[in-house]
């Protein structure tokens, strides 16, 4: 393996080589360096970017320490940082790709600690309905369980709700109480208990511009005095949210379906998937129609060799 893959790395040093020695420019017979001194700069600057991450993860954090997935993502920028500066495209690609991965596994462990908080509290209500009891045990189990595993295993768990005991009206997994007395709803509650669940945005994104125009009317709406205003924001924000969590999940299994592919693509089909799999994971931040937009345009994109018409006319729909 060592005499094939050595030649290799001499004929691709070779070819770099050849690639910046047309970037020179003659002036006065004088070679103008200038396209050179630049790429220099650029591979400084993600070299120390990658070196940053070595530095941060070399002792594995506690949560990522058995998580093969933080594991192959992170020994990539170990590969990286071996590479020469004629190599830096594929330096900024494992620099973007290992900063997105862990910004994105990061979010979900918060969404897991706050949903295990959650568990946790109604493990210790006495009233709690006994079949809600054993589901909070086991989903506690799961959430604890879901540290070592994909960012797409998490979301799976964190999007995997039991349909009795979560995302019901409160007094449902309770025990109901001797009284008859109805208790009038309480929108103020309500929303309250929303905005404090979205103190950050979905995936840790700061501007996230359709997500927070949604948010602004429960901000309006908790200072309003109209009770009905109160309950039509609240309803419209649940609707939203939970189209935007089914359309998230989505595209989390459409961008997971493409880095299956993507190893078994040639250039240019490999290169056209990989653009068109990071267009998917910017439609996260987009509005709900543009992520049902994106999904729809890649839903019969499954390999690019067999499908480049589609593939072509994908693209051309993301960039709409």
């Amino acid at each position: 393996t060592l005499l094939v893959v050595r030649p290799m790395k001499i004929c691709a040093q070779i070819i770099g080589i050849i690639v910046l020695a047309r970037l020179l420019k003659e002036v006065d017979g004088k070679g103008e360096i200038s396209d050179l001194e630049s790429l220099a700069k650029t591979d400084a600057m993600y070299t120390a970017l990658l070196k940053e991450i070595n530095s941060t993860f070399h002792k594995r954090p506690l949560l990522a320490e058995k998580n093969a997935e933080f594991e192959k993502n992170f020994q990539t920028v170990l590969v990286a940082l071996n590479l020469s500066m004629y190599e830096i495209a594929t330096k900024i690609d494992v620099y973007t790709d290992f900063t997105v991965y862990n910004q994105i596994r990061l979010e979900l462990e918060r969404e897991i600690f706050k949903k295990l908080q959650v568990a946790e509290r109604l493990q210790k209500m006495e009233n709690l309905m006994p079949t809600c009891r054993i589901f909070f045990a086991n989903q506690q189990v799961q959430l604890i369980g879901s540290f070592s595993q994909s960012n797409l295993m998490k979301l799976e768990i964190l999007n995997h709700p039991g349909p009795e005991c979560e995302n019901v009206e409160v007094q449902k997994i309770f025990i109901a109480p001797t009284s008859s007395t109805a208790r009038p709803d309480n929108y103020d509650t309500e929303i309250l208990k929303v905005l404090a669940k979205y103190r950050t945005r979905p995936w840790g994104k700061k501007t996230y511009r359709d997500f927070d125009e949604k948010i602004w009317n429960l901000f309006m709406a908790i200072n309003s005095e109209e009770q009905t205003f109160k309950k039509n924001a609240l309803a419209a924000f649940k609707k939203y949210d939970e189209d935007r969590a089914i359309l998230d999940k989505a595209l989390a299994h459409r961008i997971a379906e493409f880095e299956k592919q993507i190893p078994h693509e040639t250039n240019p089909c490999r290169v056209d998937l990989i653009r068109l799999k990071k267009e998917l994971g910017r439609a996260m931040f987009e509005t709900t129609q543009k992520k049902h937009n994106s999904l729809v345009a890649t839903n019969y994109v499954k390999t690019c060799l067999n499908n480049q018409i589609k593939l072509f006319l994908a693209m051309n729909d993301l960039t709409l």
